[in-house]
């Protein structure tokens, strides 16, 4: 959905919000216009009266209406950073579901800082800038020049078109609380930047969230932080304007209540000239400040092209959700690569066969080239076969819908694929808390002890941690899911020969699994019922295990012998 038809639904959804902001722009209007009246008829018929009670009211009236003309511009200044801040979230989170839905090679053509930029600022820039800001102050201030003209032109037509023509008046705002504005807006920064480093790990592990099936918690998490995120943005954004300028407005409010009140009786009468004049002098700085705005302002599409630009590229990205009707399975009995070819770039596969039952282990041995790896993003679907068929129970994965794809998967790579949180969380990651299901995979990923002896135990953030730990930790996150299907890429490369043992033991312990074992090491590729063995784009030989060791001709008998001859 392009960025500005996700504006218009925004707005759409908004438009009770939009009413009510502009029926208050106009009250606002009106009571300062009105505040002005009242001046003037406190000078003009209440003075010379010398009526104590009659003055009293009006002064009253004038505090009232000051108040309440404090009281509706914070209130418009809410409603603006509301109707900006759904904006900026409304794209922000279609940016961020499009980027992370999106299939990995055209996630790739988007560098990731330039991604969280535009998930960050750019969003920021259109809805709290632009809509919140820009188009909100340019009406309210439209609005307010036409009423206090129209209001000039009635009180002294000559002294309005005056004012119009040389606003000569410059209104100054004193601000007595920059330094407390300043360390709010930098809490607001480290705040800011937490989110950006929090979007930029979660793309510089894609790769991860898709395997482990974590987009939607990913969506979730997301979305209750964004919302959160904008939340604080509005309160200090209200914050700043009532220090900065309604608690300003409000003081000269009532300083000049209380200037009439006390100063009311040493005024001139008889003159309906100077209640005028006085009217115009309070009119003239609102007319000044008001013209002043609007020529700042800048409402031109012009001005947020590249944001735009840059938000709808991520938005158009190609998505790896496509039609996908299946939703579940009864069970997993086969697993059938069917002349499956695929090729982008220098990378390629062709014609890969093979099929492997609910209880057997496939070995995968890659002697040379990208094929181990390619296969590896084959069967999660992080690529699909350009020619050919890759089938679940005989149904095409392509038909099965991913994130369920990804349920009945446990992939396991042999690069990091871990975030900057505790143990626990990245054991559990993307699955609820089962405490069972816990203790397990810390038993067979051999962490029970090694996580007993940290000070925070299992709540310790794994930052620092060794390559060896790491990857025990990403082992542990595969028992804990625990899926019909499990495909190890190398996942076992940095432990060491007897701890790797200890873990080949309770891989190959898993029953009534379909287990993949890719990796170089013949001696565990012995222990799967079947072998394929890839050189280069092609299986350059595929079949049982016993029966290809039976066959002194076969290219793994061969390797087997050798590596028994070294040994």
């Amino acid at each position: 959905m392009p960025s500005k038809n996700i504006i218009f639904k925004t707005l759409g959804k908004k438009t009770q919000t939009l009413l009510l902001l502009f029926f208050a722009i106009v009250l606002g209007v009106m009571s300062k216009v009105f505040s002005a009246l009242i001046i003037r008829n406190i000078i003009d018929w209440v003075l010379p009266t010398v009526e104590t009670d009659k003055l009293l009211f009006w002064v009253g009236l004038f505090a009232v209406v000051t108040l309440f003309s404090f009281l509706i511009d914070i209130f418009i200044k809410n409603r603006s950073l509301v109707i900006g801040t759904e904006i900026s979230n409304s794209l922000a989170k279609a940016v961020y579901s499009s980027a992370i839905r999106a299939e990995i090679n055209e996630l790739n053509k988007i560098e990731t800082e330039d991604l969280v930029k535009r998930i960050g600022e750019d969003c920021a820039t259109i809805g709290n800038q632009y809509i919140g800001n820009n188009w909100l102050t340019f009406i309210q201030s439209l609005i307010f020049l036409i009423v206090i003209f129209i209001s000039m032109m009635v009180l002294d037509p000559a002294l309005g078109l005056l004012t119009y023509v040389t606003l000569p008046l410059v209104y100054m705002i004193v601000k007595t609380t920059d330094k407390y504005i300043d360390k709010v807006n930098q809490r607001a920064e480290k705040q800011y930047l937490k989110r950006s480093g929090e979007i930029r790990e979660n793309f510089e592990k894609i790769r991860s969230i898709k395997l482990k099936n974590g987009v939607l918690h990913e969506e979730n998490e997301f979305e209750i932080k964004s919302e959160n995120f904008f939340k604080q943005y509005r309160n200090i954004q209200n914050l700043s304007e009532m220090i900065n300028f309604k608690f300003y407005d409000l003081f000269v409010g009532f300083a000049l209540a209380v200037i009439l009140g006390l100063g009311g009786y040493l005024a001139m009468s008889d003159s309906l000239t100077t209640g005028t004049i006085v009217a115009f002098v309070i009119l003239t700085p609102y007319a000044y400040t008001t013209f002043k705005k609007i020529l700042d302002v800048r409402i031109s599409i012009n001005n947020i092209k590249k944001e735009i630009e840059a938000i709808n590229l991520v938005l158009g990205l190609r998505s790896e959700l496509k039609s996908e009707p299946i939703t579940t399975l009864e069970d997993v009995h086969t697993l059938r690569f069917e002349n499956v070819t695929y090729y982008s770039g220098d990378e390629r596969l062709e014609n890969i066969n093979f099929d492997i039952k609910r209880g057997e282990k496939l070995g995968v041995i890659s002697i040379a080239g990208p094929g181990q790896d390619l296969m590896f993003n084959l069967f999660t679907k992080l690529i699909r076969p350009r020619d050919g068929v890759i089938t679940i129970n005989n149904c095409d994965i392509n038909k099965i819908n991913t994130f369920y794809l990804r349920d009945l998967i446990t992939a396991v790579p042999q690069d990091d694929c871990l975030f900057s949180d505790t143990i626990i969380n990245n054991i559990t990651y993307p699955l609820p808390f089962d405490e069972y299901k816990y203790n397990d995979a810390l038993h067979k990923s051999g962490l029970k002890e090694t996580v007993s002896i940290f000070e925070n135990k299992d709540q310790t953030i794994i930052d620092t941690f060794s390559d060896e730990l790491l990857q025990r930790i990403t082992l542990a996150n595969a028992f804990y899911k625990d899926s019909k299907i499990f495909v190890f890429n190398e996942a076992t490369s940095s432990l060491e020969v007897r701890d790797e043992d200890a873990i080949m033991g309770e891989i190959f312990k898993l029953k009534n699994k379909i287990v993949v074992l890719m990796t170089d090491k013949i001696y565990y590729i012995a222990k799967c019922d079947k072998v394929l063995i890839l050189e280069n784009e092609q299986v350059v030989e595929y079949g049982r295990t016993e029966e290809l060791l039976q066959d002194r001709s076969s290219l793994y008998s061969k390797m087997v012998r050798k590596v028994r001859k070294v040994s």
